[in-house]
């Protein structure tokens, strides 16, 4: 009796293993890319049993989030307005009596272009000398004086990406009046992006 009780009991054990991994889950597209404006694509989850899709990220919409074996999910993605690349995860769960089994979608996104400063405008005093800034961008970049502005010694002439200290070695001012000094820093692959530092020396 009590060996055909362990013998039941073995089966029992058996049959819910085979059971546990019969149950899969996964997708056609297990990763994806977009730029920073975002886009849309579809994906066909695979599973023996009910499925759902979430994501924590705001900017994107699965329709529908939730199905039953293998069915299709339209994924759309909003523009990236952080500035830095976006690494999305969608989890993927499927249930089938109390058994549960996981899975993810994982989509890389890219900025937009930036650069920016700690600060856009500074002040010197007559006797001038070494005004810096501190520059962070996703870019490399070069520095190009204002035209119709007061010339000074820049370093360094190109930096980036990332953060970089660059400087304006500002003259003494013999000119009996308030000069200004302007710089333009303008990313390599995207000239449409740029920062202008200003520099005011008192007479």
């Amino acid at each position: 009796m009590k060996r055909m009780l362990l013998l039941t009991a073995v089966l029992i054990l058996l049959a819910s293993c085979t059971q546990e991994a019969a149950l899969t889950i996964e997708s056609d597209v297990s990763s994806f890319q977009f730029d920073a404006d975002g886009g849309e694509f579809d994906a066909v989850i695979f599973t023996n049993g009910y499925w759902t899709a979430t994501c924590e990220d705001k900017t994107v919409t699965l329709t529908p989030s939730a199905g039953d074996f293998s069915s299709p999910v339209h994924i759309k993605v909003g523009s990236n307005e952080e500035n830095y690349t976006k690494v999305i995860r969608i989890s993927l769960n499927a249930t089938l009596d109390d058994l549960s089994r996981t899975g993810r979608i994982v989509i890389t996104q890219q900025c937009r272009p930036f650069i920016f400063c700690d600060a856009s405008q500074k002040t010197v005093g007559p006797e001038g000398g070494l005004v810096r800034f501190q520059v962070n961008s996703n870019d490399s970049w070069q520095a190009f004086r204002v035209p119709g502005t007061a010339a000074c010694a820049l370093y360094p002439v190109s930096g980036g990406p990332n953060l970089t200290e660059f400087s304006m070695m500002i003259p003494e001012n013999t000119e009996g009046t308030e000069l200004t000094y302007e710089v333009r820093l303008v990313l390599d692959n995207a000239p449409a992006t740029e920062i202008v530092l200003t520099v005011r020396q008192a007479a």
